[in-house]
């Protein structure tokens, strides 16, 4: 049979007095940070405005260099990570507070002191202009869908109106005979009652009797309303008097794009790109650009 070598005591590598670590002990310290969690996003803004308040200060919004995070690490070494850094940045870089200031005139990078440290470029500051556009836009289409819902809504809440009933005179006047409409009363009247203990009623034989089927003066009638001598005067009278008619649906379309293209002149007017640019943001041609924006000041001039 084969000879079986014998176990040594202590393991190799060991001395005798020394107890083997455990894993947690020989773990790397990698480990630990790694397991880290990430800061947020308003972590990382404090501790940028903390070691950099000349660039990431309160109230300080400026076009920040290119390829800033080398310098971040290089400068504040282990206070920021990789994934932090790229998420601040990529929500800073868009906002549209930080947008404007790309477009501002004059404008330039700066390091983190906040000194000059590069041009902005001619396409970043397009690109920069277009979004401002598009956003801009959105807003615009978003207030006026808010206006036009909440006409509508105003418009079906309001009640029907009920129909005043007649007064009362009119409606007596409406009633009274022919003959009373003329000034014509009945010719019997009443005897007049003599009371007791008074003298008697004087002789009035004396006055001439008037026949009592005998008309009376009719009354002086009203004047009728004259003519009006200028017709362009009263046409504009019995437009006004006119109740007003709803409007049809072939307006509100005209009402619609005529808003649209004032809401477009407003847009280009405000905005700091060229013509070209605009109309390629808007989806329009030059040509087609030109015809919509001289009808919209024309339209603003006739108002």
């Amino acid at each position: 049979m084969p000879d079986i070598p014998e176990i040594p005591e202590t393991a190799p590598g060991l001395a005798p007095n020394e107890t083997p670590r455990t894993p947690t002990e020989a773990a790397p310290a990698g480990l630990a940070a790694a397991s880290r969690p990430e800061p947020g996003a308003a972590d990382t803004a404090r501790l940028l405005a903390q070691h950099f308040p000349a660039l990431f200060g309160a109230g300080v919004i400026k076009p920040i260099k290119l390829r800033i995070q080398s310098d971040i690490h290089e400068r504040a070494p282990g206070v920021f990570t990789k994934k932090a850094l790229s998420i601040f940045l990529q929500r800073y870089t868009t906002a549209t507070a930080y947008l404007r200031a790309l477009v501002a005139e004059g404008a330039t990078r700066s390091d983190l002191d906040g000194q000059p440290a590069s041009e902005i470029a001619a396409e970043h500051r397009d690109a920069a202009g277009l979004e401002l556009e598009r956003r801009r836009a959105i807003v615009e289409a978003r207030r006026l869908a808010g206006r036009q819902e909440a006409r509508a809504s105003r418009q079906d809440a309001r009640p029907p109106r009920p129909l005043r009933p007649p007064i009362p005179s009119q409606q007596a006047a409406m009633s009274q005979p022919a003959s009373q409409a003329t000034g014509e009363r009945a010719a019997t009247r009443g005897t007049r009652s003599v009371q007791p203990g008074s003298s008697d009623p004087p002789d009035r034989s004396a006055r001439p009797s008037r026949p009592s089927q005998a008309p009376r003066r009719p009354h002086k009638p009203q004047p009728q309303p004259q003519p009006e001598r200028n017709p362009a005067r009263a046409q504009g009278q019995e437009r006004m008097n006119a109740p007003a008619l709803p409007p049809t649906p072939e307006q509100l379309a005209q009402a619609e794009a005529r808003q649209q293209r004032a809401l477009l002149l407003r847009s280009f007017e405000q905005s700091p790109l060229s013509k070209a640019n605009f109309g390629a943001l808007k989806g329009l041609s030059e040509a087609a650009l030109d015809a919509i924006l001289t009808l919209a000041r024309q339209e603003r001039g006739s108002r």
